[in-house]
């Protein structure tokens, strides 16, 4: 089944060089567990979307008075949700931000069992 995970981290600066997450990136990849993932802009850089009434309204960010943002994504596979749990645990940003784990919709094109 697929997930997508979340990173959600503290509203810093760049933090620089990470090589725990490159690490944990290379095995994942390696293993076939990491379909894609990608590190996020700022929340700065960010825009929201909206059509009302026919008009589209694009906001910028960021949104809300946080001390954290979504910091990143990683789209894994695994066999059930303990499986996708195990694999956010050992994700380096879990240690000091949060990792959302969001589990797939079911779509017809996927294997059984899935």
């Amino acid at each position: 089944m697929r997930y997508l995970m979340l990173t959600i981290e503290p509203d810093v600066p760049d933090r620089g060089p990470t090589p725990d997450l490159d690490r944990w990136v290379a095995e994942r990849d390696a293993s076939g567990i990491r379909v894609t993932g990608s590190r996020l802009r700022p929340a700065a850089d960010t825009r929201r979307v909206a059509v009302r009434d026919g008009r589209t309204i694009v906001t910028d960010g960021p949104f809300t008075e946080s001390k954290e943002i979504v910091g990143g994504f990683d789209i894994i596979e695994a066999p059930d949700l303990d499986a996708a749990l195990t694999i956010a645990a050992a994700y380096p940003g879990a240690r000091d931000g949060l990792v959302e784990v969001h589990p797939y919709w079911p779509t017809d094109d996927e294997p059984p069992g899935a």
